[in-house]
């Protein structure tokens, strides 16, 4: 029997596409409804895709959701405190629609500056563990600062690990062993740019839908 990876990069869309896809277009509506409403000062935003990046045991995907926020080519040195309160809006956006699937992490993405000529925009990312997006979301009593200083207490050098506090984002389509589902498409890793990624030169610009 195929994969699950398999299974997303033929040309039937199976259904666990299908339900990925859903929750992906539910959480980016959240998303840029709550970024709307609180006037945040950013030239977009979007659940941009998730990662499929592993199977279960009874073929289950474990996934990487990811959400992305454009901050301007003319922000060299982007505020935190709108960082973190930006990661407390995309926590809570991602959790309802994500809360019965098996998380690997959630990866939510900032680009900005590179406003010069052939220059592609910085990328940074915050990584949140699924126990951390759960507690913040379900848990009044845990605030954004708690949030905000457990992530910074558990941060180590490792930028691949959740959780991380401010680090290099990964192209999700430069690896062998993922499959990015895009709302209507699943991409093979390995392609030349990815909807789901902000990494490198022009992935900032491509798949994240109108601004905020």
């Amino acid at each position: 029997m195929p994969s699950l990876l398999e299974r997303l990069l033929v040309s039937d869309t199976p259904d666990e596409q299908v339900d990925l896809e859903s929750r992906q277009q539910n959480a980016d509506e959240t998303l840029r409804t709550a970024v709307e409403q609180q006037g945040y000062a950013v030239e977009d935003c979007s659940v941009t895709g998730v990662a499929v990046v592993n199977e279960g045991p009874d073929g289950e995907p474990v996934v990487v959701p990811i959400a992305r926020f454009s901050l301007g080519e003319d922000v060299e040195t982007p505020d935190k405190d709108l960082v973190w309160e930006l990661v407390g809006e995309a926590a809570s956006a991602l959790q309802v629609p994500f809360d019965d699937v098996f998380i690997r992490h959630y990866d939510i993405q900032f680009t900005f500056d590179g406003d010069e000529l052939f220059e592609a925009e910085t990328c940074r990312r915050v990584l949140l563990t699924d126990a951390l997006v759960d507690q913040y979301a379900t848990d009044p009593e845990f605030s954004l600062s708690q949030l905000r200083d457990a992530v910074l207490a558990a941060d180590d050098i490792d930028d691949e690990i959740a959780p991380v506090a401010w680090g290099e984002c990964r192209d999700y389509s430069q690896t062998d062993d993922a499959a990015i589902v895009v709302g209507g498409a699943a991409a093979a890793a390995g392609a030349s740019a990815s909807a789901a990624s902000c990494a490198g030169a022009g992935a900032a610009a491509g798949g994240g839908g109108g601004a905020c």
